[in-house]
């Protein structure tokens, strides 16, 4: 119950990562809302690139651009023309049946080559009646314009420009200078008061009274670009001393259409739409259209004015299309830039937007998609805190490159599908800054996480494991697991009387100067130290790395601390120490390994019957007075090996029902000597007579091997318990020991 409550308290434990997640999500929306300039013109240029990729179709109605380019001036004459040529120029074009003709051209002043003007000089008050008669007469090419206009079959719609005294807007017109209040339009309202969304404007350029008033139309012409100077937009509808007043194109599809009004739909957010006869017209907010540009300059049809002027057209051309009349001379100053293109013709900036109407292919950026995106945020942000804080770098920026493409496709699909504008900047920069922020946040969890593995290991481990074990990291499993493990124990024979003999220090000098080269041989073969226990030490192999051939280094390693113990005896004896011996048991098994303790100190250890076995060797070495005890789980796998072992005994040890085999590590098959294996063949065929219960003929082998070989002491205690069980013997014999004390062996 315990254990559960306590990774119950584990788990809710608040995981700073999402700490620093949710707050950034809070930051990042803030962000979305204050929609820094930075970020607000990284989308609007991610919009342009959608719309160059995918140009708007032209409509069915056709859309012609009668253009005063560079080649008329030249061959007609330079700007302004004479009021009686742009005349000319309407009758030829309305000759052929347009459905409206448009003017991108303010007419402010008074046209200042007509020859009536030359009446009212002063140096011709003196002149003879009869001549002042002759030149007050002469035409009137404002006068023939204005006639022209009222007569002209088709609709003809000027246009006029807004200014604003506190910051002015760049006219669209070829020339200006007058100022008075054009002629108003019928606009219905229908919804909330849209005063306070549309653009407003202190004065106006407008075109003379004569022209107005002939006209069978007249709009603004303004045009707002976005903070970077691109058009983009085109305002519909502005407000000039509280009044609204449509645009020049708005005018253009009222007039085409003879109604007398238009609809302007609005609701507590601003301008939703307008209608104009059959045309609904979906805007943004502040009632622009947004232009969904065709391609770049001349996608629509041009035609130069001198070749209209002097009738070098099919007349079918204009028969029954838009004719917007404007320049694209540089020298005129009617060039901007647009998303498809840096240097467009002003004019032809009116034909996309009609175009857009026309062909009834409109952008939509409505105000659901702004919350759609906000979700959209919120759910990557989740998604990939969640996701990257398990995988590596290189498989989040994989992550986040596939995320970032399918937030462009999204993208893509909605404005190719359903002409939607959706944004993809917010997405990718939350996508990639939650990468930066993960990736910064693992790295430095890493590298604490290095520092504490290096720290904890660098005692338990030689140099190059560590190594090994920090590149493997993410192979690396602390909390406990269950494998298969090869465990070591060694303790010093008789230590306890001879700790009596020393003083501290010399004690404390004396374990040091032994643990140390054990230590070391375990490290070169790649084991792990668990503890000292004492003069006892613990090992074990195949964690916290896995370790192929684990059996292999923990019996060299074996093998090496003997050699190292000769080695000390040598310097001990010089120095007047005693001769020491050490016990080894080892055991392969599954044990439990992992972190272990409480939670203010815990120790990466292992638990386990392997363990207790292991130990119960290494204290068996005593009884058998043999330096290393292997089990018969160690011996299953070596015994083809190059180590040399010899099978001691069978037994079952305390805590244990299962009998356990037991084998000496001798050393390397190839130091043993032919000697060496006569011996072995000797003590295997008196254990042998051991086993099958013929004890009187085994005391006798084994006492004749040890007359032979006195040192050995393995045979003296063979000998001695068979003595002692010809005189007992069991009732049911199989050959296992129980081992409880050393008084029952």
């Amino acid at each position: 119950m315990f254990s559960h409550l306590y990774h119950f308290q584990s788990r809710c434990r608040l995981n700073p990562l999402a700490l620093i997640g949710g707050l950034f999500i809070l930051f990042f929306l803030l962000i979305v809302q204050y929609d820094p300039p930075l970020l607000h013109e990284l989308r609007l240029k991610s919009f342009d690139f959608f719309l160059r990729s995918h140009p708007a179709p032209l409509s069915d109605t056709r859309i012609i651009i009668v253009d005063i380019d560079s080649e008329s001036l030249e061959k007609i004459g330079q700007w302004p023309w004479p009021r009686k040529r742009i005349a000319e120029l309407l009758k030829k074009i309305n000759a052929t049946g347009p459905v409206a003709v448009g003017l991108d051209i303010v007419f402010a002043e008074p046209d200042g080559s007509s020859p009536h003007l030359l009446g009212t000089l002063d140096y011709i008050k003196n002149a003879p009646p009869i001549v002042q008669d002759y030149l007050k007469n002469l035409p009137n090419y404002d006068f023939s314009l204005a006639q022209t206009l009222a007569q002209s079959p088709a609709p003809v719609v000027l246009g006029y420009v807004f200014t604003n005294t506190e910051k002015s807007t760049r006219p669209t017109s070829i020339f200006y200078s007058s100022q008075q209040v054009p002629k108003k339009s019928n606009i219905q309202l229908y919804g909330q008061n849209p005063l306070p969304f549309l653009y407003s404007f202190n004065g106006v350029d407008s075109s003379l009274q004569i022209f107005e008033r002939t006209a069978q139309g007249i709009g603004f012409l303004n045009i707002i670009p976005d903070h970077d100077s691109i058009i983009r937009n085109l305002p519909l509808v502005v407000t000039y001393k509280d009044e609204i007043y449509p645009s020049f194109i708005l005018t253009m599809l009222q007039a085409s259409q003879k109604v007398d009004d238009m609809k302007l739909i609005t609701d507590q957010n601003g301008v939703r739409s307008l209608q104009v006869g059959k045309y609904h017209i979906p805007t943004n907010m502040n009632g622009e259209l947004i232009i969904n540009f065709s391609g770049p300059s001349h996608t629509l049809p041009y035609i130069s004015a001198h070749r209209v002027l002097s009738g070098q057209f099919e007349p079918a051309l204009f028969q029954d299309a838009y004719v917007l009349i404007g320049t694209s001379a540089p020298g005129l100053f009617d060039l901007r830039a647009v998303p498809t293109d840096r240097v467009f013709p002003g004019v032809e900036l009116h034909g996309h937007a009609l175009n857009t109407i026309l062909s009834q292919n409109y952008l939509h950026r409505p105000e659901w998609v702004k919350g759609a995106e906000l979700l959209c945020i919120c759910c990557i942000s989740l998604l990939l805190l969640l996701i990257l804080s398990r995988l590596r770098a290189a498989h989040g920026i994989l992550l986040v490159l596939f995320l970032s493409f399918g937030i462009f496709s999204l993208s893509l699909w909605c404005l190719y599908a359903y002409n939607l504008l959706i944004d993809i900047v917010y997405p990718m920069t939350v996508t990639w800054l939650v990468f930066t922020i993960v990736t910064f946040y693992n790295f430095i969890a890493g590298e604490k996480k290095i520092r504490r593995l290096r720290s904890t290991f660098s005692h338990y481990l030689a140099p190059e494991v560590v190594k090994e074990l920090l590149k493997k990291q993410d192979d690396l499993i602390l909390d406990g697991e269950e494998r298969e493990l090869t465990i070591l124990f060694s303790d010093i024979r008789r230590f306890t009387s001879m700790a009596e003999k020393m003083s501290p220090d010399d004690l404390c000098a004396f374990l040091n100067e032994y643990l140390t080269p054990m230590t070391g041989a375990i490290m070169e073969e790649r084991g792990t130290v668990d503890k000292f226990i004492g003069d006892a030490i613990m090992a074990f192999w195949n964690a916290p790395l896995n370790t192929p051939n684990h059996l292999v280094y923990a019996c060299r390693c074996a093998l090496t601390m003997l050699r190292e113990l000769d080695e000390l005896n040598r310097s001990w004896h010089k120095r007047g120490f005693p001769k020491i011996r050490i016990g080894v048991g080892m055991h392969c098994g599954v044990a439990r390994v992992g972190n272990m303790g409480s939670q203010q100190r815990f120790d990466y250890t292992v638990i386990g019957d392997s363990v207790n076995l292991a130990s119960r060797l290494e204290g068996l070495t005593r009884l058998y007075d043999v330096d290393i005890l292997v089990s018969d789980a160690v011996y299953a796998v070596l015994q083809e090996s190059n180590f040399f072992f010899r099978r001691i005994d069978r037994v079952r040890v305390v805590g244990k029902t299962t009998p356990v085999t037991l084998y000496q590590l001798m050393g390397l098959r190839e130091e043993q000597t032919v000697d060496d294996l006569q011996e072995l063949d000797a003590y295997y065929a008196a254990l042998e007579r051991y086993t099958t219960g013929a004890f009187t003929q085994a005391a006798e082998s084994f006492l004749s091997l040890h007359e032979e070989y006195p040192g050995v002491y393995l045979y003296a205690f063979y000998a001695e318990r068979c003595l002692r069980m010809e005189k007992n013997p069991p009732k049911q014999w199989n050959g296992i020991i129980d081992i409880q004390t050393k008084k029952n062996c």
